[in-house]
């Protein structure tokens, strides 16, 4: 069980989720015309984005309120929680899993995994790895944010919710 948190690493993602964000952001309110998209789009990425911002935050919040084993336990079992909410969120309102891309569908399944780990720390399971496993699903959500920008910043066409026009 680890007793000290690298802040600095904690920070520098919360940095990068809030600028990635923003980008982000910006680049769907200039690019995609499609309001069905704008709203499956933003609310995954602010959602996946904010949480990292917010769940890099909360180790150093919660550290000197309770003891580190309760705090890993709070923090993890709270992230897995938000995590499932997340994909499952991201899901229904997309209204068929076969909407997904094979990467998307990939990154989906993947991060069930992701989400267990988090939650059998919350339970007390996996204790010893606590903050690897936290440190992961922060990575897990930087990275869904880095992926759907980069998507969203090659105008990848699945993304696109419009139907072709003929020509």
């Amino acid at each position: 069980m680890p007793d000290i948190v690298d802040l600095e690493a904690m920070r520098s993602i919360a940095d990068i989720a809030v600028a990635l964000a923003g980008f982000i952001g910006i680049i769907l309110v200039l690019q995609h015309r499609d309001a069905a998209f704008m709203a499956l789009g933003m609310t995954t990425i602010f959602g996946a984005s904010f949480g990292a911002m917010m769940f890099a935050l909360l180790p150093d919040l919660l550290s000197g309120l309770l003891s580190t084993m309760t705090m890993w336990r709070v923090v993890c079992g709270v992230f897995g929680l938000y995590h499932l909410f997340l994909i499952l969120q991201h899901q229904f309102k997309q209204r068929s899993i076969r909407a997904n891309t094979p990467i998307q569908l990939t990154i989906t399944l993947l991060s069930f995994p992701v989400v267990g780990a988090k939650l059998a720390v919350g339970l007390g399971f996996l204790l010893a790895y606590a903050y690897e496993i936290y440190y992961l699903g922060l990575l897990w959500l930087v990275g869904v944010s880095a992926y759907l920008f980069a998507m969203i910043l090659f105008d990848n066409p699945q993304l696109d919710t419009e139907t072709p026009k003929e020509t």
